[in-house]
C-alpha cells in the first residue's frame, strides 16, 4: 500500500515462502523502487515481501494513492516512476541470466560481475563490494 524509494544504500528484498524458504528477489541500490505492485494494479498485493538494508540507508516512502494523484497531476512523475521500473527489469533479467549458467563456478562468477556493476566502489585495489552477503 506504499511505495518506498531507497535515496542512499542498499536494501535485498526477498520473499519468504509458507515453508519457510527465503529467496532473494533483489538487490536494491539508490534510487530503487519497491512496493510498486499496489500502485500500479490500484488494490492490495498479496505478495509480502522482506527488505532488509545492506548499509545505512534514506528511503522515502509515500502511500500509493499519493504516488498515484502525483503521477495523473504531471507525466513527468510518472516518467521518473517508468525509469526507476525499467532499471528493475534490466536488474531481474542480468539476474535470470547470471542463474541460468550451468556450474556453480559460472554462476558464482557472474553473480560478482553484477555486483561489482550494481555496487562496486572502484579502489586502488580493485572493486570493492561493501555488503554483506552470506
Amino acid at each position: 500500500e506504499r511505495v518506498y524509494l531507497i535515496r542512499r544504500g542498499a536494501v535485498r528484498l526477498s520473499r519468504v515462502y509458507e515453508s519457510g524458504e527465503e529467496i532473494t528477489v533483489a538487490l536494491l541500490r539508490e534510487n530503487s523502487l519497491f512496493g510498486v505492485l499496489s500502485l500500479l494494479t490500484g488494490h492490495r498485493s498479496d505478495r509480502f515481501y522482506h527488505a532488509v538494508a545492506f548499509t545505512r540507508v534514506e528511503m522515502v516512502t509515500a502511500p500509493a494513492a499519493s504516488v498515484r494523484a502525483a503521477i495523473e497531476a504531471d507525466t513527468g512523475v510518472g516518467l521518473r516512476l517508468l525509469q526507476g521500473l525499467s532499471s528493475r527489469i534490466l536488474q531481474t533479467e542480468s539476474m535470470i541470466e547470471t542463474l541460468t549458467h550451468r556450474d556453480m563456478s559460472s554462476r558464482l562468477v557472474s553473480f560478482l560481475l553484477v555486483l561489482c556493476r550494481d555496487f562496486g566502489v572502484p579502489d586502488e585495489l580493485g572493486i570493492t563490494i561493501d555488503l554483506r552477503l552470506s
